[in-house]
């Protein structure tokens, strides 16, 4: 039998690691540590466990709560999905103890931005949570051993038949490949569509051309929609924000409350559309009659501007006036206000620290993005996943029901064609005809891409995201996609002919 390369390292009073199992009573919290001494994140965990349909509940990743009801709750409800519940850790001084956290590595973990939440459960190496399973009165062997199952399948290294260990379900890709940078340079790659998306989590509209600002695509990701309690729409919970006062020059850490985002997967049924030459921003919904236009030159903005922290960035925002807020009300079933941004300030020192997993951009100024100004995929890349979801739909007897995916699936703003899957990994820079953009690392993908369209309904899946787990999961990221910015020597320069259309050809380069 193979010997399992993992570390499971178990939280609990001095000494309790030694005590027999049926001493230690049905909680255990632990995290999980690679051959080579790092550490799994416990949002890593959460990721492929609901891919194992586990129901994981997190709080700041300190706390797993409710593995022993998960097959009676999803037997009553009938539902083939995990669910999620995130919130705020309620000991943080317990946390930091058994983590091994000084007060330096909190008070460094607070200017990287990490907050509740937040998918920075690595930080300087050293896990900012971990795991907690309990089980109780209804648990059965079943459960234990389905949870064991997830573990050894999911993180466990095994050794291969060479004499050397491979990790299941995780094939890691490089861009140090020598023969394929050879091979790139004799390669065509066009623009095939460019995507808007207006308001955050909401619909996006493709275009032949579209113009370039300081913050990526004119109007990229400009606006967002917040609860009357100040939570954060979107079509998941990502992250947390940080509310502070009236904007004012005299101060750069203001007192902050921290707010979580509000799940609502209908948002991607809100379509929209901007007329640069009428100037307007047309909404749709299923769930409204006609559209809404909104003036981009409006004087329809109902209070004076406000700031906004959210993820190491400060956002100076403005409201609408009651109309505008009743209408997306309506559309996403619950009170909301629609916000705009207008300047946006990169405020803590998250780029500083050089951690893995971090790959937010914080040189450039950003709209309400959630990583950089633009996603790439390519046409390639999407049609060997749609090959392997194929393939996988034919090993399980499930044929008649293939997933084909559209580019539009991951939301990226550019998609590109030619060359082969996955080329783009290995991209340090590109242009596109005159304007330059740095590659800032690959997509790390979330449950978001899971959700689909179907009759007219969201329709929540494992898939694509368990079959791109299989196969590029790299250090806790799932990634597919690289991220890109816009490099501009100054605002000015934007002025100029500052478009990208649809044909134009892409050029990579490796340095």
């Amino acid at each position: 039998m193979a010997t399992p390369f993992v570390y499971f390292g178990r939280y609990g009073r001095k000494g309790t690691r030694r005590r027999l199992c049926n001493e230690l009573g049905p909680i255990v919290t632990f995290n999980l540590k690679r051959p080579d001494g790092s550490w799994f994140g416990h949002r890593e965990v959460e990721k492929l466990a609901s891919l194992s349909r586990i129901q994981l509940r997190f709080f700041t990743g300190l706390k797993l709560e409710g593995f022993e009801r998960l097959i009676s709750f999803l037997s009553c409800i009938n539902l083939s999905s995990s669910i999620y519940d995130t919130g705020c850790f309620c000991n943080p001084g317990a946390c930091a103890k058994y983590l091994g956290l000084s007060h330096l590595d909190l008070l460094s973990n607070i200017e990287a931005g990490h907050v509740c939440w937040d998918d920075y459960d690595i930080i300087h190496g050293k896990p900012t949570g971990a795991v907690r399973v309990s089980f109780g009165y209804m648990s059965t062997f079943e459960d234990a051993k389905k949870l064991i199952d997830f573990i050894v399948n999911s993180f466990v290294l095994l050794p291969h038949q060479s004499g050397q260990v491979h990790l299941p379900r995780s094939i890691p890709y490089s861009s140090e490949d020598c023969s394929c940078e050879r091979r790139l340079s004799t390669t065509v790659f066009h623009l095939k569509s460019i995507t808007i998306y207006p308001i955050k989590s909401c619909g996006g509209f493709s275009v032949e051309g579209w113009p370039l600002s300081c913050t990526g695509l004119l109007h990229d990701r400009e606006w967002i929609l917040k609860s009357l309690t100040g939570e954060i729409l979107t079509q998941k919970k990502i992250f947390g924000c940080h509310v502070p006062t009236l904007i004012s020059p005299t101060y750069h850490q203001p007192c902050q409350e921290i707010i979580p985002s509000i799940a609502v997967p209908e948002m991607h049924l809100i379509s929209t559309f901007i007329d640069l030459s009428q100037g307007i921003l047309f909404v749709e919904s299923p769930r409204c009659e006609g559209k809404l236009q909104i003036n981009l030159e409006s004087d329809s903005y109902c209070c004076h501007k406000e700031a906004m922290d959210l993820q190491a960035q400060r956002y100076e925002v403005q409201g609408y006036h009651n109309e505008i807020n009743i209408w997306f009300s309506n559309a996403v079933a619950r009170p909301c206000t629609l916000l705009r941004c207008y300047s946006s300030q990169y405020y803590s020192c998250l780029g500083k620290i050089g951690s893995a997993g971090m790959c937010r951009d914080v040189e450039t100024r950003l709209n309400f993005v959630n990583e950089a100004q633009f996603l790439l995929i390519s046409e390639e890349s999407v049609s060997d996943l749609n090959s392997r979801l194929r393939s996988n739909d034919v090993q399980k007897g499930s044929a008649g029901s293939q997933i084909q995916l559209d580019p539009l699936r991951f939301r990226p703003n550019l998609v590109i064609y030619g060359g082969e899957p996955y080329d783009e990994d290995g991209w340090r820079s590109l242009k596109i005809r005159d304007k330059c953009f740095t590659s800032l690392g690959g997509c790390n993908r979330c449950q978001m891409i899971n959700l689909g369209i179907e009759t007219g309904r969201v329709k929540k899946s494992t898939e694509p995201l368990a079959t791109l787990a299989s196969y590029r999961r790299v250090k806790g990221k799932i990634l597919f996609g690289i991220l890109l910015r816009y490099e501009i020597d100054n605002e000015e320069q934007q002025e100029v002919d500052s478009w990208l259309r649809v044909g134009e050809e892409v050029f990579p380069n490796f340095d």
